[in-house]
Formats: structure tokens, C-alpha cells, sequence
């Protein structure tokens, strides 16, 4: 009888010791509901780089301070324009200086002036394929000279034209020309990568200033400025316009808008399948809208917009205000949380 019961005691525990322990599932950590604000300024002067991480304002800058900036990221080429200025090139196909002036401008129509994709996309700027060759660690250029329409200040007033001309990319630097139309102030200048930004800056005032206006690239998820998109008025034609809103980075940061449920009602399970973009403009700035009778901004707080930070962290994130206490607008309002 003993040697019965140890048989089946025995049997038990093997059986036993093949279960699989079972391991309590650990709920997913959400953080606390955070508000964070921006000051743009009434007429928007201000661009406002901004990390959900820290829920802070990570640098700022005049909008007005570059024209230009050239990409730093790996395998890039990229040279964009001040999409907050209302920027645009005209491509002369020219390639001697000398004889690229005003005169290039005379009768050209208004869609031979190229803009900027709003998306962000890197192979469809104004500027576009300026290299007739790549190599490692260069790009002979085309040396054609462009036109550039500087756009506006902040409160509207022409900044004026410049001609350039990019004369290549090597060891790692960017060689460019630029002048006023008429040749006077003619300037050569370099312009050094910077592997930790993504864009370094210029500005052509004065004898031209290299900038590193963008915080590191991995320490920022949103930039809070004015841009230029591309909409349609009622008769249904495509046009130009600044706009202000919030662009991603587009490099390390996704996002979508999601209306399904309100913002408090969102958890991680609602959003863990979405496919996000990297669009530049995917957030954008229709989560306010401008009522022409009463001459003011109102904020849509269903619009909520599921980022994935540069941390890789997933945040719900939707705006509950454009005024500031005082009631001036261009001071953004939103509310976050990570899930």
C-alpha cells in the first residue's frame, strides 16, 4: 500500500513540474494626465521646440532669424526653405552667376515658383536634386543657380530675393553663393554637418551666419511654428498659405489623429495597432479652426493625436486652448498623457 501511494505521489509531481508557472500579467503604466502651454506670440514670432518627455520647452527662436537649412541626417541631401517665412525658389537652370538677375523673374507664372512639401518629404523640396553625382562623402553639384522669394516677417513685410548657388557637399560640409540680385554683396560661405541635429541653419543677412538653431535631434518631439501648406480656397483652387500649428520630428517621432473615443477615455489597448506617420504635417493646425463672424480661434479638444516620442514612448495628446489668460491668442494649450 506504501509503495502504491509513492507511485501516485510520485506521478503527481512530475505531472505537476510540467505545468508551466503562470505569471501574473503586469497592467501597462500609464503616467498622469500633464498640461503643457506655449507662447508663439500674437503674430507668431516665436518657433518652440518641445519635448513630451520633460513637458518642456527644449530651446526657441525667432522665426525670422535663417532662410535656409541643410540636412545632417545620414544619406541626405536635403536643402529646405523657411516654410514659417513663406519661402519659394525659382530654379533659373542657369549655371553662370554673373548672369542670373532681376530680370529672370519678369513673367514668370506663379507655379513655376516652387515650395517646400509640407509632409516633409526630403526628395520632393522646392530646392530639389541639386547633384548631378554622389560619392562617398560627396555630392558634386549641378551649379545651378536659384532664385529665392525670402517670404515675410511676422507682420507681413517682403524680406526680399537672394540668387545661390550650391557649389557641392565635401568632407562632410556644404560649399554655397549667394548675392543680392544685383551681385552686390557676393558671398561664398561653408557650412559645417552637424551629425547630432538633423538641419543646421542659415541666414543670409548680413555676410551670411551659419546657425544651429534645432535642439540634438533626440531630445525634442514637437515644433510649435508657423508653416506653409498647401489648401484650396471655396472654388476649389490650390493655394498657398501660412499656417500655424505643431510639426513633428519627423525623424525619430510618428503620430495620427484618432477621434474614436474622447481624450480621457483612451488607453493603451485602443492604440497599441495603429500605424502612425512620420508626415512633418500630421499634426498640423486643424485641431483649431477660425470663425469669420466672430473674428477668433477655437480649439477642437476630440481631435486627439497618439505620438510616439523620440523615447519611442506613446503619448494621447489633444489641445484645450490658443489664448492666454489675458486673452491674446498664439499661446497653445494641450493636454497629454503617456500610456
Amino acid at each position: 500500500m506504501k509503495k502504491i501511494i509513492g507511485i501516485l505521489f510520485l506521478i503527481n509531481f512530475v505531472l505537476i513540474s510540467c505545468i508551466p508557472t503562470e505569471h501574473p500579467v503586469q497592467p501597462h503604466e500609464r503616467g498622469n494626465v500633464a498640461t503643457g502651454s506655449i507662447e508663439m506670440g500674437s503674430l507668431y514670432p516665436n518657433q518652440v521646440f518641445y519635448s513630451l518627455e520633460s513637458n518642456s520647452v527644449v530651446s526657441s527662436n525667432l522665426f525670422i532669424d535663417w532662410d535656409i537649412e541643410f540636412s545632417c541626417i545620414p544619406d541626405t541631401f536635403a536643402i529646405k526653405l523657411n516654410g514659417a517665412r513663406m519661402m519659394r525658389v525659382l530654379n533659373t537652370h542657369k549655371v553662370k552667376f554673373d548672369e542670373v538677375s532681376a530680370n529672370d523673374t519678369a513673367g514668370i507664372a506663379t507655379d513655376s515658383w516652387q515650395y517646400d512639401n509640407p509632409a516633409g518629404v526630403l526628395d520632393s523640396t522646392a530646392i530639389g536634386t541639386w547633384w548631378e553625382e554622389l560619392k562617398p562623402n560627396e555630392a558634386i553639384s549641378k551649379q545651378e543657380i536659384y532664385i529665392i522669394d525670402r517670404g515675410t516677417n511676422e507682420r507681413g513685410k517682403h524680406t526680399g530675393f537672394r540668387k545661390f548657388q550650391i557649389l557641392g557637399l565635401e568632407n562632410n560640409t556644404y560649399y554655397v553663393r549667394f548675392s543680392n540680385l544685383d551681385g552686390s554683396n557676393d558671398v561664398q560661405i561653408e557650412i559645417p554637418i552637424n551629425p547630432s541635429k538633423n538641419f543646421i541653419q542659415l541666414s543670409f543677412n548680413d555676410s551670411g551666419k551659419v546657425l544651429s538653431i534645432q535642439p540634438d535631434y533626440n531630445q525634442w518631439d514637437l515644433l510649435f511654428t508657423r508653416y506653409s501648406e498647401l489648401l484650396y480656397t471655396n472654388d476649389g483652387v490650390p493655394t498657398w498659405y501660412g499656417v500655424t500649428g505643431a510639426l513633428i520630428n519627423s525623424r525619430l517621432v510618428k503620430a495620427i489623429l484618432d477621434t474614436s473615443k474622447p481624450f480621457d477615455e483612451i488607453t493603451y489597448q485602443d492604440v497599441k495597432g495603429l500605424q502612425l506617420s512620420n508626415k512633418l504635417n500630421v499634426i498640423g493646425s486643424d485641431w483649431k479652426w477660425y470663425d469669420l463672424s466672430k473674428g477668433v480661434y477655437s480649439v477642437l479638444p476630440n481631435k486627439v493625436y497618439i505620438i510616439q516620442s523620440v523615447n519611442g514612448f506613446i503619448y494621447k495628446l489633444h489641445f484645450v486652448a490658443f489664448y492666454n489668460d489675458k486673452g491674446v491668442k498664439g499661446y497653445p494649450k494641450f493636454d497629454f498623457q503617456k500610456l
